[in-house]
């Protein structure tokens, strides 16, 4: 009973969901993929006899309501759509397939994002003859910035754990340099320390050199489209934790981002390039566009990016203007208080991304090729 009564609910809320007008026709193709995909589901149940496995219906029901869950999320005005833009800008590169980031609005103090199953999708495939185009690249993020693109850079970090998880870039750097050969983390034992443990312990320092690694390669990707606005946030939000078994400290944070975006050598960031060349991927570098704001935002202008590579430089920017702003605001800044120049600043962020999605719309529908 309740198999089948929350698939109608759930297929209810996604023809709720169809009716609205979005940013994103991509979304509302992928809304229009999912009631197919809980109709059939619905049609086999309904079967006499059911022409599907009930293990397998549950299994459905229980994505398709996740994926929901974020679509829900994605379809509200509280979404920064701006920095989704951005976010799916940098994906792009990283995959030759269609994916489309949908998010979610929480109410902590926290990021993460969520791959969709591909278990599911090959399943959909299978089973019910359905092959969807799209990959959701699920992200979540807190409700009080959700109009804040500044303090939104730890997106693309949670991107660079899904660029990570789906090219297996850690585990790659794992085969080639395990944890007893190094290099040598920060805060964790040395690879010689390591190769003398006993095997259990071997596996479980192991389990936290790959936690580590991953925060690594997963800062490094924000700073590459982000630059000092990923290093900036960070600091700003965990400015002196700890090491944990999952993450770095942020002072060893710090010394990588610094190194990377220096262009000074680094063995953790070598590491990390090597597995990105086996798995026969992009190596990082600084993707973004050095960007001068000042004239604009000076004048409480909006900036008018040319570029994927200017629109991630308006993050690098923009952190460096709102630094200044708020430490010494000058002419017309130095008017508004500290909260009103943090808005004002990311509101000008906003518009000037949304400048550049207004200007390749124009383009597309005057060459639609």
């Amino acid at each position: 009973m309740l198999l089948k009564s929350n698939l109608r609910l759930l297929l209810a809320q996604l023809e709720r969901l169809a009716e609205t007008s979005y940013f994103s026709s991509r979304l509302d193709t992928y809304i229009d993929e999912l009631r197919g995909v809980a109709s059939e589901l619905i049609s086999r149940l309904e079967a006499q006899p059911a022409s599907i496995n009930d293990g397998l219906g549950r299994f459905l029901a229980d994505e398709i309501w996740s994926l929901t869950q974020f679509l829900t999320g994605s379809t509200t005005k509280q979404v920064p759509y701006e920095v989704v833009y951005a976010v799916e800008r940098a994906a792009s590169a990283w995959t030759n397939k269609d994916l489309l980031v949908t998010t979610a609005i929480i109410q902590e103090s926290n990021f993460f994002f969520q791959g969709g199953s591909e278990d599911f999708f090959q399943a959909v495939k299978d089973e019910l003859g359905i092959d969807l185009d799209s990959r959701p690249v699920q992200i979540a993020l807190p409700y009080i910035y959700r109009h804040k693109p500044l303090f939104c850079t730890p997106l693309f970090h949670e991107l660079g754990h899904f660029v990570d998880t789906q090219n297996e870039v850690v585990s790659t750097s794992m085969l080639s340099s395990p944890a007893t050969v190094g290099p040598d983390l920060p805060d964790l034992p040395t690879a010689a320390q390591i190769k003398s443990l006993s095997s259990d312990e071997q596996e479980i320092v192991n389990r936290v050199v790959i936690a580590h690694r991953r925060e690594y390669f997963a800062d490094l990707f924000s700073t590459a489209y982000t630059g000092r606005a990923a290093r900036g946030f960070l600091e700003e939000f965990c400015p002196a934790d700890d090491y944990t078994s999952k993450h770095p400290s942020s002072r060893a944070r710090f010394a990588v981002m610094d190194d990377f975006l220096a262009g000074r050598p680094n063995p953790i960031v070598d590491l990390l390039q090597a597995a990105l060349k086996a798995r026969g991927l992009p190596q990082l570098k600084l993707n973004f566009a050095r960007v001068t704001l000042d004239d604009n935002y000076g004048d409480v202008r909006p900036f008018m990016p040319k570029s994927d590579e200017e629109v991630f430089g308006l993050f690098d920017a923009g952190w460096a203007f709102l630094v200044n702003q708020w430490s010494s605001p000058t002419e017309v800044w130095s008017k508004l208080g500290e909260d009103d120049r943090v808005r004002a600043i990311n509101d000008l962020t906003e518009k000037s991304i949304r400048n550049r999605m207004v200007q390749e719309a124009w383009s597309e529908a005057a060459d639609p090729r």
